[in-house]
């Protein structure tokens, strides 16, 4: 009897246990403490980082990272938890481009899904205006979904499924989440774009009078049950079934041109894979987006030109002072000459010859710069001499057209993250649906918004812009890794339209030239200076945007320079980007102790490690 009584005894104190581990409350995992706590934007950690636009979005990467999965299945995981958490800025109806390393063999990637242009989508049935506006005709078909599928199928760790990595985004959508405040501000702002597309979506961003303010839950059932059916049934739960006829029919409804035929082609054609750009700063190796991605050239061309400036005046960026005026001219005339070309020659190498080797070529450079720089007083370009001519430069030279340069109306709406794990993988992701909102459409019952990606197209064919069926548009979104003597150095990337490569550029040179820890380096005041813009409102002066966060020193000395200097954006502002980064430390001997991410307070960015 008293034995049993003694086990009798064992099994009632093993339940008591039990039942007080189950009543527990689920424990944050490592340095996430109260993980939508944005007075905290940094986080470190010795196994893996995320670093987003929407603490939401980082924790559901790192979840997944804590779960077993690797770099690769948390960047799907935040790529689709970004489209539900920042609906403005990407999602479903979207694309995107991701440039990586992958540790296993050694080797760099460029995973392009860019949308593209329906067969349907000729310039004849465009019209007849100078370029496309961002309505339901601007809508490229679709492709995120056949790059992130591809990601987790290639790369991604085959112990977890596409529904493991899927669930926090669909958990978000279906349940809701708190909405921050950055969100909230872009939902009041956008609220009559949001009315455009109709009862589904005033519902969802609504009380049913006013828009949802921060604090309140933003809840997409219908998007849930998009992501669910990716979820269950992959490419198809998109590219086929329900979901594709609602996308079919609603574009048709509207007189857009994407058809079932179309998205059989982007399921079957999408991802592009091939190798990334990569450029040299001094020590510094610069893996960044290919075509028809134009930021990556940007940022080797502007990084090649202020090499040699230094090389050749034994001035170094340092010397010149953090965001004075003469460094801010510096670096300004070149992103000026950098985007004088992109504006010319970047094109979708399918279709178009683009000179990349010459506009990567390190004497093109100095020729630019040695012809255009002056120390005292801003370029002030004409259409004529904004652009230099890098096909001498060009080993090879291609057919080349007749090149007209277009200014278009790309907008800020876009998001970017990076992701590290401890098997030394980096993924940085940036992605798109073009305005925020994309061209205000959801396809009925879905719950996304498409993109307008086709609005940077142009109607001209002398252009290299020139509309034509399955041509991918241009961009400027440029997710970028920076190796240093073959070591991982730091990954970073940012929205913001054409002020992307001006972002990453500028936090780039903040860590490598003035020493600054990354939250610092991401949040100091930037620049924006442009090549020809029609909206220049002085033609004698060169146009530059600043943060007033500069200072009035700086300021008065841009305008010294000859600068027409636009202080209107304020002390910060997310119309110079937001950019999520995450930066490798190393101890004295070369050996990496840890990582830390940091995240842009122009967004609701977050960082979270373990």
């Amino acid at each position: 009897m008293k034995k049993l009584q003694k086990y009798v005894l064992l099994w009632v104190l093993i339940l008591a246990m039990v039942l007080m581990t189950a009543c527990q409350p689920e424990q944050p995992g490592p340095d996430q403490g109260d993980f939508t706590d944005l007075s905290v934007r940094q986080a470190t950690g010795a196994n893996g980082v995320v670093a987003s636009a929407s603490p939401y979005a980082s924790k559901a990467g790192l979840d997944v990272l804590l779960k077993g999965g690797n770099a690769f299945d948390a960047a799907v995981a935040v790529a689709f938890a970004l489209g539900v958490t920042e609906p403005n800025a990407s999602g479903v109806g979207g694309g995107g481009i991701m440039v990586a390393y992958n540790a296993s063999t050694g080797k760099y990637l460029n995973y392009n899904f860019r949308e593209f242009v329906p067969a349907a989508g000729t310039a004849e049935a465009f019209g007849t205006d100078a370029r496309l506006d961002g309505g339901i005709t601007a809508s490229g078909v679709p492709t995120e979904v056949a790059g992130l599928l591809k990601i987790k199928e290639d790369l991604g760790n085959s112990e977890l499924t596409l529904a493991d990595v899927m669930a926090p985004a669909i958990d978000y959508a279906e349940n809701g989440f708190e909405i921050p405040r950055e969100l909230a501000g872009i939902i009041s702002d956008n609220f009559s774009s949001i009315s455009d597309a109709g009862e589904e979506a005033v519902e969802v961003f609504s009380d049913g009078i006013e828009p949802l303010t921060e604090g309140d839950l933003l809840v997409q059932k219908n998007y849930a049950a998009v992501l669910k059916e990716i979820a269950n049934k992959g490419l198809d739960g998109f590219y086929s079934g329900w979901v594709a006829e609602a996308i079919v029919n609603t574009v048709a409804e509207k007189g857009g041109f994407i058809t079932q035929a179309d998205l059989d082609y982007a399921k079957e054609n999408y991802p592009k894979i091939s190798e990334p750009l990569v450029g040299t700063y001094k020590d510094y190796d610069v893996v960044t987006a290919n075509t028809p991605s134009s930021g990556g050239i940007i940022l080797v061309e502007a990084l090649n030109m202020l090499e040699y400036f230094q090389n050749s005046t034994g001035t170094s960026l340092e010397s010149l002072g953090h965001n004075s005026a003469d460094y801010l001219h510096t670096i300004g005339t070149a992103m000026q000459l950098a985007y004088g070309d992109k504006r010319k020659y970047i094109a979708d190498t399918a279709f178009v010859d683009v000179p990349l080797t010459g506009l990567m070529h390190k004497v093109y450079a100095a020729d630019r710069w040695n012809e255009c720089f002056d120390p005292n007083n801003a370029f002030v370009m004409t259409s004529s001499d904004a652009y230099g001519d890098p096909w001498p430069y060009v080993t090879e030279p291609a057919n080349i057209v007749d090149y007209t340069a277009l200014d278009y109306d790309e907008h800020f709406s876009t998001t970017t993250f990076s992701v590290t794990d401890s098997q030394g993988n980096i993924v940085t992701i940036t992605q798109t649906i073009n305005y925020f909102f994309g061209n205000h459409v959801v396809p009925t019952g879905c719950g996304f918004f498409l993109n307008n990606e086709l609005s940077s197209f142009s109607l001209r064919p002398s252009s290299v812009h020139y509309v034509e069926p399955y041509k991918q548009p241009v961009s400027h979104i440029m997710p970028t890794i920076i190796m240093k003597e073959g070591n991982p150095f730091m990954t970073l990337g940012s929205p913001g339209s054409m002020r992307i490569p001006a972002a990453v550029l500028q936090v780039a040179l903040n860590v490598i030239e003035f020493d600054m820890d990354l939250q610092e380096a991401i949040e100091a005041a930037r620049i924006y200076s442009y090549a020809v813009s029609s909206s220049d409102p002085d033609p004698d002066k060169k146009l530059i945007d600043v943060e007033t966060l500069i200072g009035d020193e700086a300021i008065a000395g841009l305008r010294a320079k000859n600068y027409y200097v636009d202080t209107s954006y304020g002390e910060l502002s997310n119309h110079f980007g937001g950019v999520q980064a995450i930066l490798f430390n190393y101890d004295d001997q070369g050996n990496l102790v840890n990582m830390t991410g940091g995240a842009d307070t122009r967004r609701d960015g977050k960082a979270l490690a373990y």
